[in-house]
């Protein structure tokens, strides 16, 4: 991966070591993005603005709530907006127990992805006696406790005829059918187990490797982010929910977004298994 341009390597993991105690930071990923802004007074004098986004571990000594979502806010803030960022943050003492694909995830990052910082005195380190490699069957079994789940909530919700039912309850419903369905992509195309389960941050994870979650989710209209907005608000909400607070007629949209969404996704997760398994099965042969 070509290195980030200097400053802005700077101030992004300056933003990070004076949030949380650091040992390692890493890139694994970033899009950049142009535009140009023209202007009718001024013709001759366009704008250009260049915006890119980071896909980053950091892995650090202790754990701060909400570091996974103040750490964007601040480098979006400190960098005027230019540079964005997703950010996965896990304990060096978690290093030691990863299994599975976790640790294949963790491998590849941490032997190809750019180092943007480390603590020298303590470096992190994988304890691994030999490479390690995707493990399908427990992908598999993941994959299959995540559709069993959204399986039972869409039942219902598809099922539900009684006009009393709580459009609330549906919203919570919906966000755990997306929920579910990003981390069985994730785990699928990344073999990555997320431990911050924000909706924003699931579906900027699901755009590295897919563009799925921006085609039937957009936040570009003010209509796409208020539905946005009650898809995103968890479950835990209901607490202090009242009754229609969901306006109907966004919430009959969502439900059909939702289940088209986790139609293609079921489709994109069987291809990639398929894919992998495939793989797997022509490395034996070879070996054989």
């Amino acid at each position: 991966m070509n290195p980030i341009e200097f400053s802005q390597q700077k101030e992004v993991t300056g933003v990070i070591t004076d949030h949380i105690k650091t040992a390692a930071i890493y890139c694994f990923g970033r899009q950049k993005t142009a535009c140009t802004a023209s202007r009718t007074l001024y013709p001759d004098n366009e704008l250009q603005k260049e915006h890119i986004h980071l896909y980053l571990l950091v892995l650090v000594y202790e754990t701060i709530e909400n570091a996974a979502s103040d750490i964007p806010d601040k480098i979006k803030t400190k960098t005027h907006g230019a540079a964005t960022a997703t950010v996965l943050v896990h304990r060096v003492q978690s290093l030691k127990n990863l299994c599975h694909d976790q640790q294949f995830f963790f491998w590849q990052i941490m032997q190809h992805a750019e180092l943007l910082f480390q603590d020298n005195s303590k470096p992190p380190y994988l304890n691994c006696s030999e490479t390690p490699k995707r493990n399908l069957k427990a992908t598999s079994n993941y994959i299959a406790n995540r559709k069993s789940v959204m399986a039972t909530l869409w039942n219902w919700l598809y099922n539900d005829d009684d006009v009393s039912s709580s459009d609330e309850v549906k919203m919570a419903a919906l966000h755990q059918i997306v929920e579910q369905t990003c981390l069985s992509l994730i785990r699928v195309f990344m073999g990555y187990t997320p431990n911050h389960f924000a909706l924003g941050h699931l579906f900027t994870l699901c755009e590295y490797f897919t563009s799925i979650t921006a085609d039937f989710f957009p936040c570009e209209s003010l209509e796409d982010k208020s539905m946005f907005k009650l898809l995103s608000q968890q479950p835990g909400m209901l607490r202090f929910s009242k009754a229609n607070d969901v306006d109907y007629l966004y919430y009959q949209l969502l439900e059909q977004r939702c289940g088209k969404f986790r139609k293609q996704a079921d489709i994109l997760i069987q291809n990639e298994i398929d894919r992998l398994s495939e793989g797997k099965n022509e490395l034996k042969a070879v070996n054989n």
